[in-house]
């Protein structure tokens, strides 16, 4: 009997608040080809483009709202340690968030980056950003929060420089 009253208490709690499951993220980086004068193993001045792909399951007091989101981050004139604000010179964003129905683009970022650690297959960053993102007719607007410690593995591109 308690089991049951338990069982329905919690069905209640989830139908009347907003519940949201962010998956793990999928993080990747990759090297654009350093800028004309500047020596390639001149690491880590950069650019670095940082990746963070996550899968985001909401239900907001109706249906099942299912999306994935992107941001990328390009990481250019760096040193290991150093607070970058976002966006700036140094780092420039996009965001994006695919779902059934419309999707949203990023257009006001809010936070900085660390970069800790660069070897060669793997990226050490601390990332505090909030963004907002709007449907292309304003209709809905939401804000993603990326908070934390990220590992970043490699991802060759094609515009990675050659060894």
């Amino acid at each position: 009997m308690r089991t049951a009253m338990l069982a329905v208490c919690l069905a209640l709690f989830v139908c009347g608040c907003n519940y949201s499951h962010v998956g793990s993220p999928n993080t990747t980086f990759s090297r654009l080809p350093p800028p004309l004068g500047v020596d390639a193993n001149e690491t880590p001045s950069g650019p670095l483009v940082l990746r963070i792909s996550r899968h985001v399951d909401e239900v907001i007091r109706g249906p099942d709202v299912e999306e994935d989101q992107h941001l990328v981050l390009t990481v250019q004139n760096f040193h290991i340690g150093q607070k970058l604000k976002i966006p700036s010179g140094s780092v420039t964003t996009e965001f994006t968030v695919t779902r059934f129905g419309p999707n949203s683009q990023g257009d006001t970022f809010n936070g900085y980056l660390i970069v800790r650690k660069v070897g060669a297959t793997k990226v050490d960053a601390t990332l505090r950003l909030d963004v907002t993102a709007r449907t292309s007719s304003g209709s809905y607007t939401q804000t993603a929060k990326f908070h934390g410690n990220y590992s970043f593995v490699y991802r060759a591109s094609d515009s990675d420089p050659q060894p």
